[in-house]
């Protein structure tokens, strides 16, 4: 049985909201598979970063495919596979977690398995190592997401979370310089401990941020304030911090997608002149900069064919 599912990207982190929050954007991934006789994953990239993506069983598709598909009523041994890519590898657009969380839909749909969304929540996070942009990539909207403690046999925790549509007239801007920042680098900047003003500041915005998207209310740059890890990642690439001080009317807020190397910018108004004003901060700094407009896809991921 071929299948072919589709997957948005997400932006995280919001500012404040680290490892608990991330939005979906109409951006995909589209992966197809098809069962083979023989053992072994074949994989067709196409897209974005093609030279940065294994077409072997290190595809992060593939790996994700194998959590599952060797369970069930009809284990699978090898598929070919086809990937069509839109989103940016390693700028902070959720590229990893749209691989995982189309790779198991795929595996489930493969082996025939039964799995609840759950399920793969469950799986995905315990592979992307944090819950946010898997469970936008997965349901859609905006979500702020938390993981339990593992169970007492040792098995993966589940993913506990909250999620609503995201209105139509929000813009998102994803800003991304000519250099990606990896994850690894971007974590390794922060700092073991934090002040209690700091946390505070932080779970107060969260809090706001969480209110202003469940209710529908105004959004306002100060909301994104963060003191976790945006001053630590932000000295990693020149550009990122004057992109976070920007402020013009129509801007309801601007922060690091992710870990970066993208600047993610929401806007209620002016969003091109907004994106060419933050491309300019980049390239006062030396850097090359892109802007990507975008709308937040409030559907998740999509099996499109069996």
């Amino acid at each position: 049985m071929a299948v072919r599912v589709q997957v948005p990207a997400s932006t995280a982190n919001l500012g404040p909201a680290f490892d608990c929050a991330a939005i979906a954007l109409n951006l995909y991934l589209r992966v197809s598979a098809e069962p083979c006789a023989a053992a072994g994953f074949e994989v067709r990239y196409r897209g974005e970063n093609a030279d940065r993506v294994p077409a072997n069983d290190q595809n992060l598709v593939v790996r994700a495919i194998r959590s599952f598909a060797g369970l069930g009523p009809a284990a699978v041994a090898g598929a070919q596979i086809e990937i069509e890519n839109e989103i940016p590898i390693g700028v902070g657009l959720g590229s990893s977690a749209a691989a995982i969380v189309a790779g198991l839909l795929v595996g489930a749909e493969l082996a025939g398995r039964k799995v609840e969304g759950s399920g793969v929540l469950r799986e995905a996070a315990a592979l992307e190592h944090h819950p946010d942009n898997v469970t936008a990539a997965l349901c859609g909207g905006f979500v702020v997401a938390a993981t339990t403690d593992e169970d007492a046999r040792g098995g993966s925790a589940e993913v506990l979370f909250h999620r609503c549509d995201v209105s139509e007239s929000l813009d998102f801007i994803a800003v991304t310089p000519d250099r990606p920042l990896p994850t690894e680098k971007a974590r390794a900047a922060l700092p073991a401990q934090y002040s209690r003003q700091d946390v505070v500041q932080n779970l107060q915005r969260v809090a706001l941020l969480t209110a202003a998207f469940c209710s529908g209310s105004g959004l306002a740059p100060e909301f994104f304030l963060d003191r976790i890890h945006q001053p630590y990642r932000s000295v990693l690439i020149p550009g990122i911090s004057d992109c976070l001080e920007f402020r013009q009317e129509g801007l309801a807020g601007v922060f690091i997608s992710g870990a970066g190397s993208s600047v993610m910018a929401i806007a209620t108004a002016n969003a091109a002149e907004i994106g060419e004003a933050l491309v300019e901060r980049f390239r006062r700094n030396g850097v090359a900069a892109r802007a990507t407009y975008l709308k937040a896809d409030n559907r998740g991921a999509q099996i499109l064919s069996r």
